[in-house]
C-alpha cells in the first residue's frame, strides 16, 4: 500500500480507530481547514504536523468534539460520529489534552483530575477517595506530586503533566495530546513518551500535535502533514527523514536549518563571580561578544532562576557581576535594559506580551521601560520600536495596530523578541525562545539569532530542547541545583551527555 495515503497503517490486520475525511472549518472569511483528513489506528503514535496556522489543532479540537466541522465525515470503530460534544466524545473513550493547561489553580491536583466526575459517598464526595485515586494515576505516570497539594503551587511543566494525568484518567481509547510537551523539560518529556508507549502497547490510538522535529522522529509510528489547512500527506517514520517532513510542512526545501554562525569571538560581554540568589548557588561564568550560551538543565535546575538575575527580575543577593568589564548590580528589568541587557522570558503570554495590546503597542515597551521614569510615551516611539525590532524577523500580520493576541503563536514569539531588539541590546537573554513555535517561525528566529552574533551581540539562550542548545550555540553551560557543573563546546556535546550532567548522574558513586 502506498506510504502516502492516510490510511497507510502499520498493520494490514488492524482497523482504523478513528477517522476524519474531507473535513472543512472556516471560521468567517477564514477557511482553516479543507478536505482535512487523518487516520489512527489503535496501537500507534501519530503525529500531526504543520506550520502555525496549517489547521492541526483545529482538526484536533473537531476529533474532541470541541467544535464542529462544517463538512467531511468522522468515525470511531467504523461508525459516523454526528454532533459530536466533549462530553460524549469523553464517553466514548477519546481525551484531549490542550497546550495550556486547563486546571482550576486554586483547587488540589486531585479535585482537577477529577473535576466534574468526583468520587462520591453518601453525603457527598469522597475526599479520601478522590485523592487516593489520584495518587495512584501519577504514580503511573511516576510523577511525585501531591495530589492534595493546589496546582497553583506547581510549575508550568509540572501542571501540563497533571492536565495528561486528567486525561487519561477514564482510561481512554483515542488520546489526543495538542503540543504537550511544549512546557515539558527533558526528564518530564521522557516519562511521558515512556507512558505513551505503554499506553501504544495497550492498543490506545495516540495522536499528538508537535513542533518538536526530536519527538517525532524519535517516538511517532507515523505522521500525517497539513499545510494551509489542507492534507499533504502521510508518511511511515521508518521510511521518511526530517527534511521530507520539513519540505511537505513549508512547501519548500529549507537550507541550514539552525543558520549557525562561525563568529570571532570579541571580549567579555558579561562575566558573573560566585553569584549567588534563591536557588543559584556560587555561578561563575563569561559570555564573550559575538558568542552564543546555552543553558540546559531540567525544570528548577537554575536556568531561568539565572537569566531572571542577569535581567534583575530577580537581583542578585550576593557576588559580582561585570558588564562591559564595568561592576554593575543589576536590581530591575528597567536598569537592565539601560545597561543594554534584553530579556524575552519563558511564558509570552503571563510574562511577556499584553495580549490585548497591539504589536506596535507591544514592541514600543522596551523602549518606554528603558527610558526615564517620567520621559514622555508616545506612539511615535512604538512605531519606531516596532520597525527597528522586527527586522529580519518576518513577522507576518495584516496590520500591526491589531491585538496580538490575534496572531499565531510563532508570530508572537517573534513580537517579544522584537519588543527586545528594539533597544539595541548587548546582551539578549533567551528563555525557551521557540516553545510552541512552528517549523518555519524556528528558522526565522534561528537565522536572526545569527545575524545578531555575527553583529557582536552575546546571547544566552535556555531550552528544554538539547538538540536546539546543540545546533545554535557555541557552548553550553549545564545547571544542576542551581550550581554549573559542566562546560561543554557545542561541537562536542552530544544530548546523553547533557543529559547526563543534567541528572545529576555525576554525582552517582562520588564520595
Amino acid at each position: 500500500m502506498n506510504s502516502d495515503l492516510p490510511n497507510s497503517g502499520l498493520s494490514t490486520q488492524a482497523d482504523p480507530l478513528i477517522t476524519a475525511t474531507g473535513i472543512r472549518k472556516t471560521f468567517g472569511p477564514t477557511v482553516a481547514l479543507d478536505n482535512a483528513q487523518a487516520v489512527l489506528y489503535p496501537g500507534e503514535i501519530h503525529a500531526l504536523m504543520g506550520e502555525n496556522g496549517s489547521g492541526k489543532s483545529t482538526l484536533l479540537t473537531i476529533l474532541a468534539g470541541a467544535q464542529p466541522a462544517d463538512a467531511g465525515t468522522i468515525t470511531l470503530h467504523g461508525r459516523d460520529l454526528v454532533g459530536l460534544t466533549p462530553a460524549e466524545a469523553r464517553a466514548r473513550g477519546i481525551a484531549v489534552v490542550s497546550q495550556e493547561p486547563q486546571l482550576a489553580p486554586a483547587l488540589t491536583v486531585g479535585e482537577n483530575i477529577f473535576l466534574g466526575r468526583l468520587p462520591r459517598r453518601a453525603g457527598g464526595v469522597s475526599w479520601r477517595e478522590t485523592h487516593r485515586r489520584a495518587a495512584e494515576i501519577l504514580a503511573e505516570l511516576q510523577l511525585d506530586i501531591d495530589p492534595r497539594v493546589a496546582v497553583s503551587t506547581l510549575s508550568l511543566g509540572r501542571r501540563q503533566m497533571v492536565e495528561i494525568a486528567k486525561a487519561l484518567a477514564d482510561r481512554p481509547q483515542v488520546l489526543l495530546l495538542d503540543e504537550a510537551t511544549s512546557s515539558l523539560d527533558e526528564a518530564d518529556t521522557r516519562t511521558l513518551f515512556a507512558l505513551l508507549s505503554r499506553l501504544r502497547a495497550a492498543g490506545t490510538a495516540i495522536g499528538f500535535v508537535s513542533h518538536r522535529m526530536t519527538e517525532v522522529m524519535e517516538h511517532a509510528d507515523r505522521a500525517t502533514v497539513l499545510r494551509d489547512g489542507q492534507y499533504i500527506g502521510t508518511r511511515k517514520l521508518s521510511e521518511t527523514d526530517e527534511h521530507e517532513l520539513v519540505s511537505m510542512m513549508v512547501g519548500r526545501d529549507l537550507k541550514s536549518y539552525w543558520h549557525k554562525a562561525s563568529v570571532a569571538q570579541g571580549d567579555a560581554l558579561l562575566r558573573m563571580v560566585r553569584v549567588a540568589r534563591g536557588p543559584l548557588k556560587s555561578i561563575d561564568l563569561t559570555v564573550n561578544r559575538g558568542e552564543i550560551v546555552g543553558l540546559a538543565g531540567l525544570v528548577g535546575s537554575g536556568r531561568s532562576a539565572l537569566l531572571r538575575t542577569i535581567a534583575g527580575v530577580r537581583p542578585m543577593e550576593a557576588g559580582e557581576m561585570f558588564l562591559n568589564r564595568k561592576a554593575v548590580r543589576i536590581r530591575s528589568p528597567r536598569q537592565a535594559r539601560q545597561l543594554g541587557v534584553g530579556y524575552v522570558p519563558e511564558d509570552r503570554k503571563g510574562e511577556g506580551l499584553v495580549m490585548h495590546w497591539s504589536l506596535y503597542r507591544n514592541a514600543g515597551l522596551s523602549r518606554v521601560a528603558a527610558l526615564p521614569v517620567l520621559a514622555p510615551i508616545s506612539e511615535r516611539i512604538d512605531r519606531a520600536a516596532y520597525a527597528q525590532g522586527t527586522q529580519g524577523l518576518k513577522v507576518r500580520t495584516a496590520d500591526p495596530r491589531q491585538a496580538v493576541s490575534e496572531l499565531s503563536g510563532g508570530n508572537q514569539q517573534k513580537v517579544l523578541i522584537a519588543r527586545e531588539l528594539a533597544i539595541t541590546p548587548d546582551l539578549l537573554l533567551l528563555d525557551e525562545p521557540t516553545r510552541g513555535v512552528d517549523v518555519g517561525a524556528k528558522e526565522d528566529i534561528y537565522a536572526q539569532i545569527a545575524h545578531l552574533v555575527r553583529g557582536g551581540m552575546g546571547l544566552m539562550i535556555a531550552s528544554s530542547e538539547l538538540q536546539e542548545l546543540i545546533g545554535v550555540c557555541d557552548r553550553i553551560l549545564v545547571l544542576f541545583q542551581g550550581q554549573i557543573v559542566a562546560d561543554i563546546p557545542a561541537r562536542d556535546a552530544r544530548e546523553e551527555t547533557l543529559a547526563y550532567w543534567a541528572s545529576g548522574a555525576h554525582l552517582i558513586g562520588a564520595a
